[in-house]
Parts: C-alpha cells; structure tokens; sequence
C-alpha cells in the first residue's frame, strides 16, 4: 500500500473513531428520539412526523444521524417530491396494479393532518373503476359500487390469483395485506387463566404489508394478528426469531390473549386489548428483553386519541405501572426502568393484569376500562 494512500485510510479511521466516541454518549437518547419520530409514522401521523424531521434535522451520534438521514431521504422521496416508484414482489399484474392503488391512497391521506379530513372513497372509487375496466367482476356498475366497501369483491379477485389477503381498518385507514406463501405450527400457549392451544400461520413473505409498514419505510409493521372464531394466529415471520423471547412472549402470549379476549369480552374497545396484551407481556418477559420493551412502550406512547390503540395503551400502560413502582405518573426515564428488579415489574403488571381482569369478570360486557 502506498503510503499516501495509507495516510487517508487512517485519516478516515481516525475520523470515524472520533466521531464515534464524541456522539456515544448521546446514542440511547438519539435512538429513543428517532424511535418516536418513527412511532408517529406508524400510528399514521406523518404530517406530524415531517414536522418533527424540521425540528430535529440531524442526530449528534454518527451511527444513529446515518440511519436517520437514509430514513429522512426515503420519506421525502415517498411522501413529499413523489419520486420514488414502488416497487413490486408479486410478478401478478392485477396483485401489484391492487396494491399500488392503495399505496397512493395511503401516499395522500397518510399526509393529512387532521382525522377528520380523511376518505376513503378516492381509493374505493379507483378500486371500482380497476375492477370494471379490466373485467374482473360481474356485477354491474351500479351493484359493485354498492357492495365494494365490504371488500367482498376484491378479496375474491385477489384469492382467484392464487394469493392470500386480508383486510383491516386500524387508525383510521383501510389496510391491504396480501401473501402466497406461508406454513403453520401448533402451539401450547400459557396464560394467567388457561393454556391455549393455537396454530400459528407463518406467513413467509408479504406482497403489500399494511399502512404502516409504508408509513415508516418498513421500520414498524404488524407483528401479526388473531382470527376471533378460532385459534389462529398470523405471523409475519420475517420479523421474528422463533426461539427468542420476542416471539414467545411479544407475539404467542401477546397475540393469544387477543384471540381469548376476542371471544370473552367481544365489546373491549382496541385499546383495552392493547393493555391487556402488553401487560401480559411485562409480566413474563426476563431481564433480556423487559426493559427493551419498556423503552419501546415510552418511546410509543402517546394519550391524545385513543383510537391510536398501540400509543394509546403503551401510555396508559407506564403511567399505571410508574405509579406502583415510583409513585409517579409516568416515568419515560430507562434509565431508571434499569435500576428496578426484573420481578418488581413482572409483579406490577401481574397486579394491574388481575385488577383489568376482575373488573371484566364482574361485567363481561364492558367496552372500556382504561
């Protein structure tokens, strides 16, 4: 190596060493602040995310700022100067031609500020217009118009191509998820009242993964969903390992009280699920994941709508367990959170789990307790 040539590398060595250790000190709080920028995409408040990039247009710690400005990049192209052209996984024309009609809603009502300025009916419309104009269905004009809402037609279009989809309303967005591959495994899963035996759908790969996953350039995305009559649980598998407590834990026991607070108090409200589900999860997970996940929950957390069920309940959640552990409303400090005992916090969310579940017992019939 020439010594010229050897005198830059160890230049930028040097650079970057430095840098390093001048932004270390700051790398928690960079990322728990970049964290929440994300959180608000994912709950569907990019308008507010946008802002938040204005305020916040760089992070001191190098290894967090890169990520962030690659991130900040990507928004802009999506969202903003619409350069970016989406790309497509499924090799089916109508698959793909579908999901990019509601990418582009997503794209427009995603950058609304306010609730409710938001519609469906452009996405419907286009959705009507597709199905007619490439002769997908039977049904007259009139008829398909009527009934497209309910997403009945679409669905048989989509399984007719050989794909799996299902259909969500969350946040207030109409959500697509379509997938062709995907495996299944029983599970015996424990919880506070009853073990579940569950089959778990792995769902291998995704076509087009929620609004979500849009909003945020694929750094948040649903984790799975339950099915309320029968045990099934979906699983995107690609965002799990299968032996770590994420997927025990975070998902299984996550996702199966779901599916028996489903059947059991059919009138609890997302949020109410929400909580319940997170506190499972609080009081059994070990020191390995606990206080990731309470940070994740901070991060989150948000009480001004509750219609956002996950910030909503990651809120509620902290303030209520704050209070037991530091008689505080709520501690966003991780620091702190790390200085507590793993069994104190599994114990505290043991005891807000049960005052949830003795209040349901008494009348099964309630929509809201949180």
């Amino acid at each position: 190596m020439k010594i010229k040539t050897r005198n830059i590398l160890l230049i930028s060595i040097s650079i970057l060493v430095a840098l390093f250790f001048y932004g270390r000190h700051n790398f928690d709080n960079d990322r728990r602040s970049f964290r929440e920028i994300v959180s608000l995409a994912g709950v569907g408040d990019v308008s507010t995310t946008f802002i938040r990039m204005e305020e916040n247009k760089s992070f001191s710690n190098p290894i967090v700022n890169f990520i962030y400005q690659r991130w900040k990049k990507k928004m802009y192209a999506r969202f903003v100067s619409k350069e970016e052209v989406f790309e497509n996984t499924s090799g089916n024309k109508i698959v793909n031609d579908i999901s990019n009609i509601y990418r582009e809603y997503w794209r427009v009502e995603l950058m609304k500020p306010l609730s409710e300025n938001r519609t469906d009916s452009t996405l419907y419309n286009n959705i009507s217009n597709y199905v007619l104009s490439n002769k997908l269905t039977s049904l007259s004009k009139d008829s398909l118009r009527k009934n497209i809402k309910d997403d009945s037609v679409l669905k048989k279009i989509i399984e007719k191509e050989g794909f799996k989809v299902n259909f969500n309303f969350r946040n207030g967005f109409q959500e697509l998820f379509i997938w062709n591959k995907e495996s299944t495994k029983k599970y015996d899963v424990i919880l506070p009242k009853e073990t579940i035996k569950t089959t778990v759908v792995f769902i291998e790969s995704y076509h087009i993964n929620g609004y979500d996953e849009f909003s945020t350039i694929g750094d948040s995305q649903v984790g799975g969903w339950a099915t309320k009559g029968s045990a099934t649980l979906f699983c995107n598998k690609d965002t799990y390992e299968l032996n770590s407590e994420k997927f025990k834990i975070s998902y299984l026991k996550h996702e199966s009280l779901h599916f028996t607070d489903l059947n059991n108090y059919p009138n609890l409200s997302s949020a109410d699920l929400e909580y319940r589900s997170k506190a499972i999860e609080l009081m059994y997970c070990t020191e390995g994941t606990i206080f990731d996940r309470i940070s994740e929950f901070v991060s989150a957390a948000n009480k001004t709508n509750r219609d956002n069920a996950h910030p909503y309940a990651n809120y509620i959640l902290i303030q209520n367990m704050s209070k037991l552990i530091f008689n505080s409303d709520f501690n966003s400090d991780i620091n702190q959170w790390k200085k507590v005992s793993v069994d104190k916090i599994n114990k505290a969310a043991s005891f807000l789990y049960e005052s949830n579940e003795n209040i349901l017992q008494k009348d099964n019939s309630l929509k809201e307790i949180i």
